[in-house]
C-alpha cells in the first residue's frame, strides 16, 4: 500500500513538473512573437502642408497607405520623404489639372503652384517675345485654369527661283517674208533671301529681304521674214530656148520668165555670129550658148541667163567662151552663136537682159 501511494506522489509530481515546463516555453514564445511583431510595424506620418497623418503599417510599399486617408484631394505630388528607424515622413502637395491650348492641341498638365510661364515649361513650351499668351506669363496660377498659347517664330532662309526668259522678235530682211524661225531661250535662276513667319508651325507670311541673280535668262528669238520673194512660176526646162546648153539644175523663173535668183543684171547690145570653121577663144566648139563677150566685162566660163526684155526672143542659158572684134567699138556688147547666116539675119542687134547667174 505504501508503495502504491510512493508511486502516485512521483506521477503527480511528474505531471506538474511537465505543466511548468509547457507554460515556460509557451511564455518565451509569446514573447519572441511580441517583439517580433513590434519590429515590423512602421509608422507612415504624411504632411499636406496643413495636417499630419499618421498610419502605422506593417506595408513596406508606403504608396499603399495613402488609399485609406482622408486627403483633401486625390491628385498630389510627393516632395520629399525621410525615414528615421521605424518613422517615414513624407510631405506631398496637392495639385489641379492646368489646360494648354497651342493650335487645334490641348494638353492637360497636372500643376500645384507657379505662373502661367511655368505651366507652359512643362507642357515643353518656351516663351519668347514673339509669343501670344492669355493670360499673361507672369500671372500666378492657384486653381484649374486655361491657358492659350500661340506660338509665332520668324526663320530666315533662301530659295531658288526661275527667271523666266522672255522672246523677243527681230524683223530680217533677208528671209523671206513670211518665214519665222525661232531660237528657243533659257531660264535664269535667282537666288532669294526672306523671312518666314510661322504660326504654331505653319507659314502665313513671307518678307522678301534681298535677292541675286545666279544665272542670267537668255531670251529666245523669233525671227520674222521680211523680204518678198517671187515664187517660180516655171523654170527652163518649161521653156523653149536657142540654146542647146542646160544647168546643172533648173532656172526657176517668175510669170514674166525672168530667173528668180541671179547675182546680176544688165541689159546690153547683142548681135549674133555663126560657125567660122575656128574653135571658141576657150578651145570649145561652137555651138548655141556658148557666147563671145569682153573678158573683161564678162570673164571667160561665166554662166547666164538671156532674153529680150518682153520675153519675144529666150536665148535661155549660155556660157562666155569667146571673143571677137565687135568688142572694140561695143566693149560691153555681146555676140551670140547660132547656126546658119540667115539666123543671125534675122536676129539682126538687139538689147536683151543677161541674167548673171555665178
Amino acid at each position: 500500500m505504501i508503495e502504491k501511494i510512493k508511486y502516485r506522489l512521483k506521477e503527480s509530481f511528474f505531471l506538474r513538473r511537465m505543466q511548468y515546463g509547457c507554460v515556460a516555453v509557451f511564455t518565451a514564445l509569446a514573447i519572441v512573437a511580441a517583439t517580433l511583431l513590434s519590429c515590423s510595424i512602421h509608422t507612415v506620418e504624411i504632411f499636406d502642408g496643413n495636417s499630419v497623418f499618421t498610419v502605422r503599417t506593417l506595408n513596406k510599399n508606403f504608396t499603399n497607405v495613402f488609399s485609406g486617408l482622408r486627403l483633401k484631394s486625390d491628385e498630389y505630388n510627393i516632395l520629399k520623404t525621410n525615414t528615421k528607424g521605424s518613422v517615414t515622413s513624407i510631405e506631398i502637395e496637392y495639385t489641379f489639372p492646368v489646360y494648354v491650348t497651342c493650335g487645334n492641341q490641348t494638353t492637360k498638365v497636372n500643376f500645384s503652384k507657379g505662373t502661367v510661364k511655368d505651366a507652359l515649361a512643362k507642357v515643353g513650351y518656351t516663351v519668347d517675345e514673339h509669343d501670344f499668351v492669355e493670360p499673361a506669363i507672369d500671372t500666378q496660377i492657384n486653381d484649374t485654369i486655361y491657358i492659350d498659347y500661340v506660338n509665332v517664330d520668324f526663320v530666315s532662309s533662301s530659295y531658288t527661283e526661275a527667271i523666266p526668259y522672255e522672246t523677243q522678235t527681230v524683223y530680217s530682211a533677208t528671209a523671206a517674208k513670211g518665214v519665222t524661225s525661232v531660237k528657243n531661250g533659257t531660264d535664269g535662276v535667282r537666288q532669294v533671301n526672306c523671312t518666314e513667319k510661322f504660326v504654331n508651325g505653319v507659314s502665313v507670311e513671307k518678307n522678301i529681304i534681298s535677292s541675286e541673280v545666279l544665272t542670267a535668262p537668255v531670251n529666245a528669238v523669233k525671227t520674222v521674214g521680211t523680204k518678198d520673194v517671187k515664187k517660180a512660176v516655171k523654170t527652163s526646162a518649161d521653156v523653149k530656148s536657142v540654146s542647146w546648153l542646160t544647168p546643172s539644175s533648173a532656172i526657176e523663173l517668175d510669170a514674166k520668165g525672168n530667173p528668180l535668183n541671179y547675182k546680176s543684171k544688165m541689159t546690153v547690145r547683142a548681135t549674133a555670129y555663126t560657125y567660122t570653121g575656128n574653135n571658141c577663144a576657150t578651145g570649145v566648139a561652137p555651138k548655141p550658148g556658148y557666147i563671145a563677150v569682153n573678158p573683161k566685162v564678162i570673164p571667160y566660163g561665166t554662166k547666164m541667163y538671156i532674153k529680150t526684155a518682153d520675153g519675144s526672143y529666150i536665148y535661155g542659158y549660155a556660157v562666155a567662151a569667146d571673143t571677137g572684134g565687135f568688142i572694140k567699138k561695143h566693149p560691153t556688147g555681146v555676140d551670140l552663136f547660132l547656126t546658119s547666116e540667115s539666123a543671125c539675119v534675122n536676129f539682126g542687134v538687139r538689147n536683151v537682159e543677161i541674167y548673171i547667174l555665178e
